[in-house]
């Protein structure tokens, strides 16, 4: 799963990092992959589409985020896997 959304990031996303440039425990936000809100939300549209889930707006917080381990979690939660 790590690996797909890291792939996510580089190929469809306006990040400016190679794939080897960063990993699981880099933030999405601030210092790391600094995401802005636009970027979000077209990130969060990709995973809806791609792993076929849908969020509640609740659970967009910067903590179920804050880097892809924990997107990876959200996204396990939200499929039932």
């Amino acid at each position: 799963m790590i690996d797909a959304l890291k792939q996510l990031v580089v190929e469809k996303l306006d990040v400016n990092l190679s794939y080897d440039e960063f990993d699981h425990t880099t933030p999405l936000f601030e210092d790391g992959l600094a995401m802005d809100s636009i970027v979000f939300t077209e990130f969060v549209l990709l995973l809806e589409k791609t792993f076929n889930v849908e969020f509640e707006h609740d659970s967009l917080t910067f903590e179920n985020f804050y880097n892809l381990e924990k997107v990876s979690q959200i996204i396990a939660k939200h499929s039932g896997k």
